[in-house]
């Protein structure tokens, strides 16, 4: 990422890499699924489609706006953008992780939300709700996310 952008900028990006990371790291996603953004202002960093996570550089920052279209770098957004724009422009969010927990992902098929079972998830603010099966990257899935 050019030294060009602000420092808001960069810290977001490396927040945007280093969770990425963690998320492989922590088993919550296999290869190249699951994927994280962060907004800063009308600017949303995204992770690259079809990079692994322990790859990903400074250069390898992608930014959208609101509607999509891309601002910056050179790889392409993650499939699943649609979802992380439906946040950004229905929230006051600051980052998106998805991921694709294999636990989660399979109580999800059972349920329409998962209840909070230890006290330390009140910060969650309730229940965990779960969509309905969509295709990827569709704007059904972001609007059955919602």
């Amino acid at each position: 990422m050019s030294e060009q952008q602000p420092e808001s900028v960069r810290q977001a990006w490396r927040d945007v890499v280093d969770t990425a990371r963690r998320s492989a790291a922590d088993g919550l996603v296999v290869g190249t699924s699951g994927n994280v953004s962060a907004r800063v202002g009308d600017l949303v960093l995204v992770t690259p489609s079809g990079v692994p996570y322990d790859r990903l550089g400074p250069d390898d920052a992608v930014g959208v706006d609101l509607e999509g279209d891309q601002v910056l770098g050179d790889l392409g957004p993650t499939s699943e953008l649609p979802l992380h724009l439906a946040v950004y422009r229905s929230t006051d969010a600051a980052a998106v992780v998805h991921t694709h927990a294999v636990h989660a992902t399979a109580v999800s098929t059972l349920v329409a939300e998962v209840p909070l079972l230890h006290y330390a998830a009140a910060i969650l603010g309730g229940p965990v709700r779960t969509a309905a099966y969509a295709r990827y990257g569709t704007p059904e899935l972001a609007d059955a996310m919602l």
